[in-house]
């Protein structure tokens, strides 16, 4: 069998109010009921008490001369009392001779009371009387003792009638007000439920009409602190996040597409003029090395959008082992004096003593060379560009300088995003990956990448790496 829940919050928070609501009035239900009982119990033994003293004090009085005991008691007692619930008895419980019968009940002595009385304590008993009375009777047997002597012991009853119908009443009441309470509480409830949760169907409606195609749309919010409030702003935070998230894969979807588009442009233009008409063997060779080439340019952006997406998800694996920062920055200046010699850029490099740090040579090796590839492609003929690489206590310092025509302040925190190029002009060919490489080697190393740079007198790019703690076991 299928359980029924309701599906919807405001009728859950009615249901669980409700439900609390119940539960509470029945723990305060019974534990008003337990006390008002306690309450009418004490009250009629304090009335027992209170008769059982009387009839002690008039007992004393009808040991004077000229005083009858039975017409005593019936001078200070009501009617109905001494009459049925009234008994006056001798130290070994045996009714006393001076109280005529009558109409009078004989009320049981129990051995407990005996035992009670015989050691000077009074007793209270519930009793049911068959015959006598229809509800249950409460007796107290009360020693009477003068000069450590028991003189004889009285027994008063009183029926509980009166006790039973306040806690009937008291009950009746309860219960009968209980649904009349609960309903009104539920269906205050749900109106404050509803009221409460107004908001959410606000944003669950401004939500909805969200669409990935455009994710400029906002919640509205009443600038609250309270739970909606935070909710709301919460919502708004990530629906930007999501929108800078869209807009960063259409830009890079566009720029993928159009740097995947030149070489296989140049691929197709290549292939088609070979297939066109005959040509010499020298020929088809510079056609396929061309092929080739563009190929090998296809093959790097490929390795090289697969690195970041998975540098992205967080997927890459770096085994770190302790690496000479020096000798990697050695075997790469070959390379970039090469690149230098070809665009007539000086090139100079400041290495001191080996410096250790915790990383992939190969990543390490890409790192620096993405960055001298850079300032040499953006550094004017007869320009320098030099590397140096220094410790200052627990980091490594490497810093990359050119004399190129430096960076604009606004384009400064976009130069690391993926195929931005910034101003055209300054273009001189390239992926647009090379500073996005960068950015991610050196984040997998857990160190810092920024750069500094001034208009007409070029930029520095800087690179903080955690040096390797023990230096003697990496020699």
């Amino acid at each position: 069998m299928r359980h029924v829940w309701p599906r919807t919050l405001r009728a859950r928070l009615t249901l669980w109010y409700t439900a609390l609501l119940s539960g509470m009035l029945m723990i305060l239900g019974t534990t008003a009921l337990v006390l008002l009982d306690r309450g009418l119990r004490e009250n009629v033994d304090a009335s027992l008490q209170s008769v059982a003293r009387s009839i002690v004090n008039s007992t004393r009085l009808s040991a004077r001369p000229g005083m009858d005991l039975d017409d005593t008691l019936r001078s200070a007692l009501p009617p109905a009392l001494t009459e049925r619930f009234f008994s006056l008895l001798d130290p070994f419980g045996r009714p006393d001779p001076r109280i005529v019968p009558r109409n009078r009940v004989q009320l049981p002595l129990s051995p407990e009371a005996l035992r009670n009385a015989e050691q000077g304590r009074e007793t209270y008993q519930t009793l049911t009387l068959p015959g006598v009375s229809a509800s249950p009777v409460r007796m107290l047997t009360l020693p009477v003792i003068e000069q450590g002597h028991i003189i004889h012991l009285v027994q008063v009853g009183m029926p509980l009638e009166s006790a039973e119908t306040a806690r009937s009443h008291f009950l009746f009441i309860l219960l009968g007000l209980t649904p009349i309470a609960l309903a009104s509480a539920a269906v205050g409830g749900w109106f404050l439920a509803r009221r409460a949760l107004a908001p959410v169907d606000d944003m669950v409606e401004a939500t909805r009409k969200i669409e990935a195609e455009d994710l400029s749309r906002r919640i509205e919010t009443t600038e609250s602190n309270d739970e909606l409030g935070r909710l709301a702003a919460v919502l708004n935070d990530m629906l930007a996040r999501l929108e800078r998230s869209f807009t960063a894969v259409r830009h890079f979807s566009a720029d993928a597409a159009h740097e995947l588009r030149t070489p296989l442009t140049i691929l197709k233009g290549e292939i088609e003029v070979a297939l066109r008409s005959s040509h010499s063997e020298a020929e088809y060779q510079r056609v396929l090395s061309s092929c080739l080439e563009e190929v090998d340019r296809l093959s790097a952006l490929v390795q090289d959008l697969l690195f970041l997406a998975r540098s992205d998800s967080n997927n890459v694996t770096v085994a770190k082992v302790p690496v000479n920062l020096t000798e990697v920055l050695t075997d790469v200046s070959s390379s970039l004096r090469a690149l230098a010699e070809t665009a007539e850029v000086n090139f100079s490099l400041a290495a001191g003593l080996p410096l250790w740090v915790h990383g992939n040579a190969s990543m390490l090796f890409r790192l620096i060379f993405n960055l001298g590839e850079n300032a040499i492609t953006y550094t004017p003929a007869q320009g320098s560009v030099s590397i140096s690489l220094k410790q200052n206590g627990q980091e490594a310092f490497l810093e990359v300088s050119d004399t190129g025509p430096g960076i604009p302040a606004d384009e400064q925190d976009r130069i690391f995003d993926r195929f931005y190029r910034g101003d055209p002009a300054r273009s001189r060919g390239g992926t647009g990956l090379g500073l996005a490489l960068a950015r991610s080697i050196v984040l997998l190393h857990h160190g810092r990448i920024a750069v500094e740079s001034t208009m007409g007198k070029g930029s520095c790019f800087r690179v903080v790496l955690s040096v390797a703690e023990s230096v003697s076991s990496c020699g």
